[in-house]
């Protein structure tokens, strides 16, 4: 999976304070990358959708543990790094995902 990494990225000009929470939008830049590379590599529709994922997470939260879930068309982060996300650990539900992006 093709991963797109900027140091002007939010994760790494925002404090950990300031980083979203909630629903998150696909970013458009994004967006347009991992289209274009779907276009030109003949990517299949859910390595798709996982690329958006991944790297929207990627983008917001590299290195951070997330909880969250998927939404058409963005994310919904439910708690970032380890305090907040033990309770989800702890208690899994079904539609909540669990990862630490890189």
């Amino acid at each position: 999976m093709q991963t797109f990494i900027d140091t002007g990225s939010p994760r790494h000009q925002l404090r950990f304070e300031d980083l979203p929470r909630g629903f998150v939008k696909f970013p458009d830049r994004i967006v347009k990358g991992v289209a274009d590379l779907a276009a030109s590599h003949g990517y299949g529709e859910e390595y798709t959708r996982q690329s958006l994922v991944q790297n929207t997470l990627a983008w917001f939260y590299e290195g951070l543990p997330i909880a969250y879930r998927e939404r058409p068309d963005g994310i919904e982060v439910l708690a970032i790094g380890f305090p907040e996300v033990a309770p989800y650990r702890r208690k899994p539900q079904a539609d909540v995902h669990i990862t630490q992006p890189s």
